[in-house]
């Protein structure tokens, strides 16, 4: 499936584990659930996946029980978290024959490489890899910080077609549009301030919390695209308090707890990550009737 003209809210979603196998039938049920209510797309074994606590094989197969879940309606943009581009070829390959759409891959990290490293390292895995990619910008876990210029590079001689953006640098983000947005998709990886994304020209998001409040964030997303932001904005302010909660603790431990809470299991939080806190818990089961009650009225 094309993926070169993402738009709208691709939802990253968690990996169910049980008795240390993928739990199939709780991934379908989740991807059919965002399907139903407006996912353009699902990214699966990211960050939100748990992609360094999983083997080879469970990579595998909940790519493919997402894959057939979704049966073609929208992309499957698989996780690739990886510090270098031996992990990255062996991965990628096994990913993308278990049915993926398309890679989600992050900068290289530990090592920290220029800027010019990780244009010759998305040229060496777009000429190795038979796939369109999403570049994944996450300073905050990879260490790497990539300029306008690079995204525009990048964007210009390789198969990166999309990205997600999570740096906290506002200045930095609105230049990577006006540098690249006419080049690839940029979609917002920032839920705390997305509408403002949204009204500088990004255009959708890649999201943990839409597994919780699909609609709600499809609503923000077209008020933004109609350009009224101050009902955007208005709409957000809604689940902000929400969003604190679901990345209060490492994300996805919340977010596991949120599931649970509301009938679709999707396992515990894989070591090194525990389980949510009772305090965590308690939150979550004090707000969440709200969020639910938001979505309804959508």
């Amino acid at each position: 499936m094309d993926i070169s003209n993402l738009s709208g809210i691709v939802t990253a979603t968690p990996t169910p584990i049980k008795d240390g196998n993928v739990d199939v039938s709780s991934v379908k049920e989740l991807a059919r659930y965002l399907l139903a209510n407006g996912a353009t797309g699902l990214a699966p074994i990211g960050g939100t996946g748990e992609y360094i606590s999983l083997s080879e094989q469970q990579k595998v197969d909940m790519v493919r029980a997402t894959v057939e879940a979704v049966d073609g309606a929208i992309p499957t943009i698989a996780g690739l978290i990886a510090p270098g581009l031996g992990e990255v070829f062996d991965s990628g390959k096994r990913i993308l024959d278990a049915g993926a759409d398309g890679l989600l891959v992050t900068t290289p990290f530990y090592v920290r490489p220029t800027q010019q490293g990780v244009i010759d390292y998305f040229k060496a895995i777009s000429d190795t890899l038979d796939t369109d990619l999403v570049l994944y910008e996450f300073p905050y876990r990879t260490g790497v910080s990539l300029t306008a210029e690079t995204v525009q590079a990048l964007g210009e001689t390789t198969r990166i077609v999309a990205m997600k953006a999570c740096n906290a640098d506002a200045g930095l983000q609105m230049r990577v549009l006006e540098a690249a947005g006419d080049k690839i998709a940029i979609l917002s990886g920032d839920e705390d301030v997305y509408p403002l994304h949204l009204a500088a020209g990004a255009k959708g998001g890649l999201f943990a919390s839409s597994c919780i409040i699909p609609k709600v964030w499809n609503r923000i997303t077209e008020l933004g695209q109609e350009n009224r932001t101050k009902e955007a904005l208005e709409l957000h302010s809604r689940i902000r308090p929400f969003l604190k909660l679901i990345f209060s603790e490492h994300n996805p431990i919340p977010l596991k707890a949120a599931l649970r809470i509301l009938g679709r299991p999707c396992g515990e939080a894989m070591l090194p990550l525990l389980s949510a806190s009772a305090e965590t818990e308690a939150q979550l089961v004090k707000m969440l009737p709200e969020m639910e009650a938001l979505e309804a009225s959508l």
